[in-house]
């Protein structure tokens, strides 16, 4: 059987061979009784109208993620009004699903991960036997007594054993790529080998699957490992072996690999004999609650595997959990929806299938359709992985938690970080706050009204039953009553189930006799079980009352609030229809302040909606990129003129990381696509390591290393670079003076001469950031009097020494080392003082070495410190004039503008006045027409930030830097909140993260950066910054793959050179070229991710939230830009071009996000480069704009040949009159 084709037959097939095994399956058709549903049959029926509703929505399934939130939230200001108690507890709602494993399967921490939040065990029995695993569960149970708490158990069924098998003499085989070979199905053992023939020169794989050749056919992708090989099949021989061509290969093939068939069926393992020995021997015979069944591709398989847990004893109280791990399962999803209980989304799986681009995109769409359904969404695949092998997550995996709630998941899987981490505890309790902190931003009563509209459609066309009717009307008199808690009385679960979907923010009290109903509370999401002895039955009040008082206890629902109780089943039979009523909760009731918008606090709604289908996220056809690219450029990993560099560490560890493919083999389906010149600009900061390509490819350049400095920042801007940064808190001032007349040297040789790169500088600031301190927990607690040692991390001691820097004990006598940024702000004489951004620690400083950018300080008082705060000079904070550039950021500001102009300055800024002052700061030094890039440092700020806004032309969002007064699980939501505001406002938001920097030792983004990235073009932002000087410290995880000696060489990503020796002028020419080839890779792949992200965007909704939340009255030339955007949507334009020879008519078009690329056409190359970072522009520079209709005629042939216009579609015109007055017209 070929890809694409039905796998009903083919599982038929399968089920006749196993029918003669040990176990009997009852075949479909004996008229067996379907398992108990999850839900009553009206909501049985409720699911197949959402299911078959959702599949007429296939091709426009809008989703909408209602994300609103208080200033209050945020830190501690401004606080809750006086006499008003704050009702918010942040009591999470979201449910947490650990793997056990070796690091966490003892009894004690069996415990302390029920503490710390861990609302289901996961016994993956892909690993270990039935006896390993039942020792586990047996802690699990004695546990949940002991504590006298509620965790469900979900056993993971086999995944297939899909690998390859033995070769000749055991030796790796090196594949080069057009090389023909021969695969072969069936078991490989001891006495059958592949490998590379000598006599006839052939080359023969084996793979362990007997259905090899009804898997694929002509044509077909076969990925090997971890996508490092690529094969093609050609021709089907024989029913057991097939010919395929080599398309890719980077490294040589081992024994053992993991083999994936992209877009083809597989034999499903749920239809295996092993996967039904383990549920009947395992999970029936120990009556585990879930069974998570691996690779469930059709609703006939779902069904046929209920089916035989319905035949085992005490199997029909199991509920199934259908596992999506590939494209046949995700094309199936509505289906499958019919048939499981609960949707686990496999994003490791489906990357490997359909490449990593659109795991975001998929994330969303299946979170939709089983919210619409009404079954529960776990996401699984990488979750906070960083934290197996260090204490504190990456900022782009806790921005991935939160965003998987705001997408609407019910759960999420922790896999490595509580198997095998060194710290599951804290991987728990991070993952805990993170998700507590989204539950709390979700806008209820905009959830409820989306999920209403797409989960039953228009209620005035279609028949709505009365259960879903009634459950929707206690939801929505929970909203109107603004009550506290919901109560529900139950024998089944099915109205709690229900009510969960509508995600209205409040708790869900099941009060229930059934042991069953309350593990499955686990599962989903704001539901709490409390355990009653009896059915509620007739007599409600007792249980009732005591459902209260045990909410108010456990600070579910503040006292005397509202309380809407939905009880059914109170007379005999299933399908009695549930009644409603209210009650008050114990206690006095009180003013509570719930945080609603009032004239004291102000609510920011940040909503994010995407427009999706199954076709979207399975097929790849991007458009042109409207997201642009600021890559941070740090001069330390150049070799400059202007100085000696040592030589960094393993820089191939970014182009690796940046790379999802092989720049000699492009990308197939699986492994990315080619990618178009997107709109979204991308700003490449220059930082030390994207910088040193060029150096480092050439080893210790002599005389000729300018030029080959400049070859290098060419094809990094022909790569997709559009805007360039300057990050002064790395090197020194000569040296991105040196490497900025090489960009400009750059601009003026680079084949695309005419592209406009725009330059930030991106200010050091009076602050030193301290980026990790070598304890477990990135944090420690200091006594009067202690010593602690700074080091800067950019030195060469700072580098080698890792973020876990417990590593190294033999830095110095002071146990505590701080690794710091920017230590040239507080590199002061013995007896300064410095103080925390929050003011909560001050120092002294004892030593000072100069030499070596280190400071040895006392502890002055008491306190907590910890990663991500601040250090400043105590002395300068107190003085009046704060805002004011230091002289460091002074003269590199004059330096920049008597050198090389530069369109916009960052900097730090913790108030308006700073604003005000930075303004007058520049015009001083004759930088009038530098624009203001705002970094938001300090909470202080926040209420000020509409005013803010005003007076600078964008926010820089760097997460590194974001107030340390906040928690870091609010920083996603700070980084939506900034970039809403900045949008409202018509400025321009750029986002810097660590994209890529995770997947050191990978081919490939993780799932976690992906949708981060993801995540900011839906929520608007502009630019994304390619940040890359964190990438020069290796992971953990990296360093286990090292050579001990830090100092060895290192090969480049595809093999073409081993650089062991700097004096080899042939291999360093090689490395050259292999490590240009990754970076291209890099950044097309990167510019794959935003198209994709971008082809979601809604625009319409868009433009709507636009015009309802932006102050009015709005200024003429934002209502003329929405306006043209509205008419673009209207008549189906295809391409904006903008006339204006000022950049504040194009920026406002951008605002408005049209869908379309917007062409500028100016005179003015200033004007072209302070456009450069703003969402789908691209510049025309001409040398008169009197010739308006033939502009326009020369700006419809470029566009049409760069791709940008079909040449057919209308063209919406935007141009200035005489007087200023922005005119639209419409060409045909």
């Amino acid at each position: 059987m070929g890809c694409g084709n039905s796998t009903l037959q083919h599982q038929h097939s399968l089920t006749k061979k196993y029918e003669a095994g040990t176990i009997r399956i009852t075949a479909m058709a004996s008229g067996l009784a379907p398992a108990t549903p999850y839900f009553s049959p009206y909501t049985r029926n409720r699911v197949k109208q959402a299911s078959a509703f959702a599949q007429r929505l296939q091709e426009v399934f809008t989703i909408y993620t209602p994300v609103a939130f208080n200033l209050a939230t945020l830190g501690q200001i401004p606080a809750s009004p006086e006499g008003m108690e704050f009702s918010n507890e942040h009591i999470r709602q979201s449910k947490i699903f650990c793997t056990l494993g070796p690091a966490s399967a003892t009894e004690a921490l069996v415990q302390q991960l029920v503490t710390a939040g861990m609302d289901v065990g996961v016994l993956d029995l892909s690993t270990g036997n039935h006896k390993e695993h039942q020792i586990v569960l047996d802690r699990i149970r004695r546990v949940e007594a002991d504590q006298a708490c509620t965790v469900a158990v979900c056993m993971n069924t086999k995944r297939p054993n899909l690998f390859t098998g033995r070769l000749f003499g055991r030796q790796p085989l090196q594949l080069i790529a057009g090389q023909s070979v021969s695969l072969r199905g069936g078991s490989s053992d001891g006495h059958v080998e592949g490998g590379l023939d000598a006599k006839s020169g052939r080359i023969t794989i084996f793979v362990t699957t007997d259905a090899l050749c009804q898997i694929v056919k002509d044509g077909s992708t076969i990925i090997l490992g971890d996508d490092s090989i690529v094969l093609k099949v050609t021709s089907i021989s024989s029913d057991k072996q097939c010919e395929a061509t080599v398309t890719k290969a980077l490294k040589p093939l081992g024994e053992h690999c993991q083999v994936i068939f992209p877009g083809c069926a597989i034999p499903s393992p749920c239809l295996a004999q092993p996967t039904f020995n383990d549920i009947k021997n395992f999970a029936c015979a120990h009556r585990v609650d879930f069974v998570s069944a691996a690779y469930i591709q059709t609703a006939e398989d779902a069904q046929y595997l209920r089916r035989f847990m319905v035949e085992c004893d005490h199997g029909e109280t199991i509920r199934l959990i259908a596992r999506i791990e590939n494209e046949v399962g995700l094309r199936n999803i509505d289906d499958i929806l019919g048939e499981a209980d609960g949707i686990m989304l496999c994003r490791s799986s489906l990357a490997f299938e359909l490449g990593p681009d659109k795991l975001g995109l998929m994330q969303k769409l299946v979170a939709a359709k089983a919210q619409a359904a009404g079954k529960f969404m776990v996401v699984e695949g990488q979750v906070m992985d960083s934290m197996a092998w260090q204490p504190q997550a990456l900022p782009c995996e806790m921005s991935d938690v939160a965003h998987a709630i705001f997408d609407g998941a019910d759960g999420l899987l922790l896999g490595a970080a509580t198997s095998i981490g060194i710290t599951p505890v804290q991987a728990v309790q991070c993952t805990a706050a993170v998700m507590s902190a989204a539950d709390h931003s979700l806008d209820g009563r905009q959830a409820y009204r989306h999920i209403h509209k797409t989960g039953m459609g228009d209620s005035d066309s279609e028949l709505i039953e009365p259960f879903e009717a009634i459950v929707s009307g206690a939801a929505r008199a929970a909203l109107d009553m603004r009550a506290g808690l919901i109560v529900v009385l139950t024998t089944t679960g099915q109205s709690a189930y229900l009510l969960a979907r509508y995600r209205l923010g409040l708790p869900i009290l099941v009060v229930s006799q059934s042991e069953e109903v309350m593990r499955r509370c686990n599962t989903v999401r704001a539901l709490f079980p409390f355990p009653i002895t009896q059915a509620p039955g007739d007599l409600l009040e007792a249980p009732l009352q005591e459902g209260l008082q045990h909410a108010r206890d456990q600070g579910l629902c503040p006292s005397g609030c509202r309380v809407v109780v939905m009880a059914e089943n109170l007379a005999d039979g299933p399908d009695t229809l549930p009644v409603l009523f209210t009650r008050v909760a114990p206690g006095d009731a009180q003013q509570v302040w719930d945080g609603q918008p009032d004239n004291r606090v102000h609510r920011t709604l940040c909503p994010q909606t995407a427009s999706l289908s199954i076709a979207d996220v399975v097929t790849t056809a991007p458009g042109p990129r409207h997201t642009k690219i600021m890559c941070v450029l740090d001069p330390a990993a150049f070799t400059l003129s202007t100085g000696s560099r040592h030589k960094p560490k393993r820089p191939e560890g970014l182009l690796a990381r940046l790379s999802m493919g092989s720049p000699a083999n492009p990308p197939s389906k699986g492994t990315g696509t080619p990618v178009k010149t997107s709109p979204v600009k991308v700003t490449a900061a220059v930082s030390p390591v994207s910088g040193a390509i060029g150096a480092v490819q050439a080893g210790q350049l002599g005389a000729g290393q300018g030029g080959e400095l400049v070859h290098e920042l060419t094809a990094l801007m022909e790569a997709g670079m559009d805007v360039a940064c300057f990050d002064l808190s790395q090197g020194t001032l000569e040296q991105h003076l040196d490497l900025a007349d090489h960009l400009v040297e750059v601009q003026q040789h680079a084949k695309q001469s005419g592209k406009q790169i725009a330059r930030v500088l991106n200010l050091a600031g009076s602050d030193a950031h301290i980026v990790s301190i070598n304890t477990a927990s990135q944090s420690t607690e200091l006594q009067e009097g202690q010593l602690l040692r700074l080091i800067d991390c950019s030195s060469k001691e700072g580098v080698g020494v890792s973020k876990r820097g417990s590593e190294d004990t033999s830095l110095s006598s002071s146990p505590v080392v701080l690794h710091c940024t920017n230590m040239a702000a507080i590199m002061l004489e013995s007896g300064h003082k410095l103080v925390t951004d929050d003011g909560s620690v001050e120092f002294e400083v004892v030593i000072r070495d100069a030499a070596k950018q280190q400071i040895q300080v006392r502890s002055l008082t008491a306190g907590t410190l910890a990663a991500g705060q601040q250090l400043r000079d105590a002395a300068a904070t107190e003085q009046a004039g704060e805002s004011e550039l230091t002289a460091a950021d002074a003269k590199a500001v004059q330096q920049f503008v008597h050198r090389h102009f530069v369109e916009y300055v960052a900097a730090p800024i913790r108030s308006l006045a700073d604003a005000v002052a930075l303004r007058q700061a520049l015009d001083q030094v004759e930088g009038t027409a530098i624009q203001i890039l705002a970094r938001i440092e300090d909470v202080r700020a926040l209420p000020e930030l509409d005013k803010l806004l005003q007076r600078v032309a964008g926010v820089y969002i760097s997460r590194s830097n974001l107030p340390s007064q906040l928690l870091r699980q609010d920083l996603p939501q700070l980084q939506k909140l900034l970039i809403s505001r900045a949008k409202l406002a018509g400025r321009i938001s750029i986002c810097s993260a660590d994209l890529l920097a995770s997947s050191h030792a990978q081919a490939k983004a993780a799932p976690a950066e992906v949708a981060d990235i993801t995540n900011a073009v839906l929520d608007g932002c502009d630019c994304v910054a390619l940040s890359v000087q964190q990438m020069q410290i290796p992971h953990a995880s990296t360093r286990r793959l090292q050579a001990s000696d830090s100092n060895s060489s290192w090969c480049t990503t595809d093999g073409l050179a081993d650089d062991k020796a700097d004096s080899d002028a042939k291999a360093r020419q090689s490395g050259t070229f292999a490590r240009r080839s990754s970076l291209n890779a890099a950044m097309a792949s990167l510019s794959t991710v935003l198209q994709c992200a971008e082809g979601a965007l809604n625009a319409s909704a868009m433009l709507s939230y636009l015009k309802e939340q932006a102050a009015k009255p709005l200024p003429a030339v934002y209502t003329a830009a929405i306006s043209a955007v509205g008419t673009v949507l209207d008549c189906h334009a295809c391409l904006i071009v903008t006339l204006s020879r000022g950049s504040q008519l194009p920026l406002a078009i951008a605002v408005g996000r049209p869908p379309v690329p917007q062409m500028l056409i100016t005179d003015s190359k200033a004007t072209a480069r302070l456009c450069s970072p703003a969402f789908g522009i691209f510049d025309l520079v001409v040398d008169d704009m009197d010739d308006v209709t033939g502009l326009v005629a020369q700006a419809r042939i470029i566009a049409q040949e760069a791709g940008l216009w079909n040449g057919r579609d209308s063209v919406v015109v935007v141009r200035e009159d005489d007087g200023g007055a922005p005119l639209i017209a419409i060409q045909g």
